[in-house]
């Protein structure tokens, strides 16, 4: 059963008027999923195994026998074309359209359209308006988030789709737009081409590891703007779903993650890029920061701008200047020039731990590292449990029993939890137990003490990125990130959705509010039903449906997804970077794949195996 991509708010491109094309089209096939957004693409390959080049929009200059319609579409192609700094399709505008227009990258994509519609409105036809409309699959933030529409809640009608509306009059007889406005209007076949996915990183609350904040950038902007905003972007967060913490420079908000960079923080000067080294001059505020927070920035600075340069050469390593002066960290022998390897502590957690637990026949709670290793009985526990959970610090197990919590230490016996209905626990990296429970999402704080008679399911309050209430589904499965801010969510068993953890104190001392923002992106598998999670690594989680079952590897960032052959009759999948996917059968029987191709071998009896986390 083929699932669907799809996002929950607006974006942007345009139709080609006239003789303007696509390159792409005499390049090679597209492979996209089908609906949705896509976050990447292939070219077919020609001879040798060569990739053609990477499609682009090819733009012609305005005609003189063009009329109003043809010279908005005209214009629309044109100005999703970042390589020229759009200067074909300011020779649609008059003077002062020119002068005015400042689109950046924020953007509007269209599933249907954008369909152009012409009105007269001047003496003689002298003067225009041009309507624009369609059905929009998506919108491009000015930071380059993508979103998509709202879907209508239940017994309501869904948003209508906006109408733009671009003004025009004769110039020395020829038609030119005299107003446009400030966003990119495009097709979705433009945004597949024109765009690729970066990732913006900021930190996890406690400032321990990035975390990364999937943006969309266009791939005809030169080095130079690219980076140049991407800086700004770390310097001044988007509000997106991952939205770092604001302290100042604003109302105070509570964040998922948060910027290192100190408010008041400037740049100084373009961000330049020589040998692969990319050179980022900062001033204000940053300039009186201590080194550990300038250690944190570089490394931001590092995770976002690897790989930047488009066609030029891809940076590798960051120099940091402070009012022009460059800045070396502690113990590094006065070098400025930094290189990942030098911020491989903060780098996003991957979640690789080779030690899995499991229960064996008889109630007893067993580990193993590897699947060559000894069992270590951990303690008894006893039978009847549905599904385990082991901390990532391996102190804590829950386990489910007919919808009833308990919770304790590993070698220890188990409490029974406050509530009924639990269907999914997971554990994140602060001894705090997640949990799904009669269709909702509740926390049992860590630092309460998870194991204690005061750990008390705390309820959790799930919004859209725009802070609305989704529309009420029942939430049947949840896991936490490596990294302890993002979750994957199981919605209506047919939906599978991510979101952010946002965690802010209460009016009284010991209250905890807690809400899960969810990301514009999720996928859709109608007609079959989600039953498991995992994430797999930094950045990508593996999910087990029936009918099949099948299993499949998604990109939390939307990209493509990919197909693992299942073992039959499979009821439970664990996962750990860098180490053997494994599927639990029925009457405690353990298959392992060691390389996700489908290629399982039978790893002994385990009863709900599972890797910490």
């Amino acid at each position: 059963m083929a699932s669907r991509l799809r996002l929950r708010r607006p974006r942007r491109l345009a139709g080609a008027a006239g003789g303007l094309f696509l390159a792409a089209l005499l390049a090679g096939c597209i492979s996209v999923p089908t609906g949705g957004p896509v976050l990447s693409y292939t070219v077919t390959q020609g001879q040798g195994g060569q990739s053609q080049p990477n499609p682009q929009t090819i733009a012609q200059p305005p005609r003189a026998s063009w009329g109003p319609e043809q010279i908005v579409q005209g214009f629309l192609t044109a100005s999703a074309s970042f390589g020229t700094r759009q200067q074909i399709a300011r020779q649609y505008l008059t003077a002062d359209g020119n002068r005015n227009w400042n689109p950046g990258w924020t953007a509007v994509v269209y599933r249907n359209g954008p369909d152009a519609v012409a009105t007269p409105t001047g003496p003689k036809d002298t003067k225009a308006t041009v309507s624009i409309s369609g059905s929009v699959q998506a919108t491009l933030s000015t930071f380059g988030g993508y979103a998509v529409p709202s879907a209508s809640s239940a017994g309501g009608a869904a948003p209508a789709p906006p109408t733009f509306n671009f003004d025009l009059q004769k110039v020395g007889g020829k038609w030119r737009i005299s107003h446009a406005p400030d966003l990119l209007l495009l097709t979705s076949y433009q945004f597949k081409y024109d765009y690729q996915l970066r990732n913006l990183y900021f930190f996890d609350p406690n400032g321990d590891h990035l975390v990364p904040d999937p943006v969309y950038v266009p791939l005809q902007a030169t080095a130079a703007d690219l980076m140049d905003k991407l800086v700004y972007d770390l310097i001044n967060p988007p509000g997106d779903w991952l939205a770092p913490a604001r302290t100042s420079g604003g109302a105070p908000r509570s964040g998922a993650t948060r910027t290192l960079f100190p408010p008041g923080t400037k740049t100084i000067g373009h961000v330049t890029l020589n040998g692969g080294t990319a050179a980022v001059n900062l001033g204000g505020a940053i300039t009186r920061a201590a080194d550990s927070t300038l250690q944190q920035v570089s490394a931001q600075l590092l995770w976002t701008l690897t790989g930047s340069g488009v066609s030029g050469p891809a940076v590798q390593s960051v120099e940091l200047s402070l009012n022009g002066k460059p800045w070396s960290p502690p113990h590094s022998d006065q070098n400025p020039v930094q290189q990942l390897r030098q911020s491989n502590k903060y780098s996003p957690p991957n979640g690789a731990i080779s030690t899995y637990y499991y229960l064996d026949a008889t109630g007893n709670l067993q580990s193993s590292t590897g699947l060559q290793g000894k069992p270590q009985k951990q303690g008894h526990i006893g039978t009847g449990y549905s599904q385990l959970a082991v901390s990532p610090d391996q102190k804590y197990v829950a386990a489910i029993s007919n919808g009833t919590l308990f919770v304790g230490r590993v070698g220890h016996p188990l409490a029974k939890r406050a509530g009924a209905g639990y269907t999914s626990i997971s554990w994140d990296s602060n001894d705090n137990l997640w949990a799904t429970m009669d269709s909702m999402i509740v926390m049992l704080n860590g630092t309460a003490g998870p194991a204690g008679p005061q750990g008390k399911p705390v309820p959790v309050n799930v919004v859209d990125s725009d802070g609305s209430t989704p529309d009420s589904e029942p939430f049947s499965a949840l896991r936490v990130a490596p990294d302890g801010v993002r979750v994957a969510i199981i919605v209506g068993a047919t939906d599978l959705h991510f979101g952010a953890i946002v965690q802010q104190a209460g009016e009284r001392p010991t209250q905890l509010n807690v809400k899960i923002v969810l990301s514009p992106f999720s996928v859709s598998s109608p007609g079959a039903t989600f039953t498991a999670v995992t994430w797999f690594g930094p950045n990508n989680v593996i999910t087990l449906r029936d009918p099949g079952p099948e299993l499949t590897e998604y990109p939390v960032d939307g990209g493509d997804s990919t197909s693992i052959p299942a073992q039959p009759r499979t009821s439970w999948i664990t996962a750990s970077y860098g180490n053997p996917l494994l599927a639990g059968l029925p009457r405690g029987a353990m298959w392992a794949d060691a390389s996700l191709t489908g290629s399982w071998i039978p790893a002994g009896t385990a009863i709900s195996p599972v890797y910490p986390g």
